[in-house]
């Protein structure tokens, strides 16, 4: 059974200790050592629970080789990284997995998958980013004043497709697509709130830009350093769609060459769902302050918010865009509980009860 040789992948993937996977599916450490050495095979009925608990398919686990390569090139998945080590063969698998599982409820309920329009933009151009981030807050339904609050909605709104998983704390999220799945955007959990934000627009501009550098699985993907070009526009275009020009001059007028306080920042923060360093980067961007103060106050910053900067932004409350469909598709049949459980990573307890709130909510 090659899928014994995943399951340390994916338990590493989670986060898991052997004990802790142990524990979650009544075994011993010893047992989990032996099945991921392979010289023991887990059942069936044990198979299921071990994918349960580590949020990925039996299917993905029995239909993918040792390396974790196969299931994501059987799809045709063009993925795109910055930091293309990040994204191992498993990894890639996992995601590829729960951007079918999306599509397939997206194809149920007659739903048409979305790619954003495609501006090729191999160098660093200001003034070019600037005309497209204000095509896209158009896009979004925003004037050049309007704040975005929350930005997947708006993208999901679209048609996009944005996944939350958790990843290492130094990468911010990946992307990818096909022409028929449409695109998907895979967002750190474990990162706050602005954070996520910057990092879908950021790897939206990477589908609008750099769509000719994502690549299937069996070919390398390029690494980019924070100073390449290509950085440089997605980074420019994600902060200019969340703080337009207008914005900044409106709020930031009377601080023109002058030391932004702290206060300030902090409030801007709050309602624009932006990181205060974003602010601080439009800022010098745009002229109302110079490079130097953009460097001096980040590192006050920094020195004062070592790990997470203050004050922290709330999680978006709504259901998403694939919750709100796998319901949709649980109340008309298209569906089984226990799918819409493996689909959403939650328990059949959790999806029981939110079906029914949605079942009474509906008069039904």
């Amino acid at each position: 059974m090659n899928s014994v040789n995943l399951i340390r992948a994916f338990r590493e993937q989670a986060g898991l200790s052997q004990e802790q996977l142990g524990e979650a599916i009544g075994v011993t450490r010893q047992t989990i050592a032996a099945w991921e050495t392979g010289d023991r095979e887990p059942s069936l009925a044990q198979l299921t629970k071990i994918a349960k608990r580590l949020g990925v398919s039996t299917d993905l686990l029995l239909a993918t080789n040792s390396d974790g390569a196969a299931y994501s090139s059987e799809i045709g998945l063009l993925f795109r990284a910055d930091e293309p080590a990040a994204l191992t063969p498993t990894l890639r698998s996992l995601l590829t997995q729960k951007a079918i599982d999306y599509a397939a409820i997206e194809q149920l309920l007659g739903e048409l998958p979305a790619l954003p329009e495609q501006r090729p933009l191999k160098e660093y151009k200001e003034y070019a980013v600037e005309e497209v981030a204000k095509e896209i807050r158009q896009w979004l339904g925003l004037s050049e004043s309007t704040p975005i609050g929350d930005v997947f909605a708006l993208l999901e709104a679209k048609g996009l497709k944005i996944l939350l998983h958790p990843l290492p704390n130094d990468i911010s999220g990946f992307s990818a697509y096909t022409d028929e799945l449409g695109a998907v955007i895979f967002v750190n959990s474990i990162h706050p709130t602005e954070r996520q934000f910057f990092t879908v627009l950021h790897e939206l501009a990477h589908l609008i830009f750099h769509r000719q550098e994502y690549k299937a699985s069996s070919e390398p993907l390029t690494q980019t350093a924070g100073k390449d070009p290509r950085e440089k526009s997605a980074d420019h275009l994600a902060g200019a769609v969340l703080l337009s020009e207008d914005i900044l001059r409106k709020e930031l007028h009377a601080y023109r060459d002058r030391w932004i306080p702290e206060p300030l920042l902090a409030d801007l923060k709050c309602r624009y769902n932006v990181s205060l360093i974003t602010i601080l980067i439009r800022a010098g961007q745009l002229s109302f302050i110079n490079k130097k103060q953009v460097g001096q106050q980040i590192g006050v910053l920094k020195k004062k918010y070592p790990d997470r900067e203050q004050p922290t932004l709330p999680e978006p409350s709504c259901l998403n865009r694939l919750q709100r469909l796998t319901y949709l598709a649980l109340l008309e049949e298209e569906i089984t509980t226990s799918r819409a459980a493996e689909v959403l990573g939650e328990s059949l307890t959790a999806v029981r009860q939110e079906l029914r709130r949605w079942t009474e909510e509906n008069g039904n």
